[in-house]
């Protein structure tokens, strides 16, 4: 919880900001597992990723008991990069575990279904994730396997 309330913090003293998104990118992560070379490895492949289809500046990088996270604005529309991040993280299995939030220049989430996009499936069945964590249809060993695996692919 300290983490999660250290990390908005930061994010409420960067708006409102000219630059029409921020991004944050971090881990999406079954488990207790947050931190670690696996945890490294998968944010370094996402922020190569990221950075690779964003024009960015700004950018601020930590670490904290979630796990890596890094902060970027872009002169881009929110819009066009929640559509990008959409984009990233259904390119590659990979990219189910990453979290890209996205913000507009006064702080305000981009969210799916704001855009009319479907919200983001399980990592284990095609089913709405939020879905399957509130009917509790996977064991959390069962997700943290399949996380590592694919984390392990890359």
């Amino acid at each position: 919880m300290e983490a999660r309330d250290c990390r908005q913090a930061l994010m409420d003293g960067m708006f409102p900001t000219p630059f029409p998104a921020t991004v944050m990118l971090s881990l999406n992560l079954p488990g207790t597992e947050k931190t670690g070379e696996r945890a490294e490895r998968l944010f370094q492949w996402g922020e190569k990723a990221l950075l690779g289809v964003l024009k960015t500046s700004g950018v601020v990088r930590g670490c904290d008991d979630l796990g890596p996270f890094g902060i970027y604005r872009t002169r881009l529309p929110s819009t066009q990069v929640k559509r990008l991040g959409i984009s990233l993280e259904s390119m590659h299995p990979a990219g189910r575990l990453l979290d890209l939030d996205i913000y507009d220049h006064a702080g305000r989430p981009v969210s799916r279904a704001g855009l009319n996009i479907a919200p983001r499936t399980c990592l284990i069945c095609p089913e709405p994730a939020l879905a399957c964590i509130h009917a509790r249809r996977h064991q959390s060993e069962e997700l943290m396997l399949r996380a590592r695996r694919i984390i392990d692919a890359l």
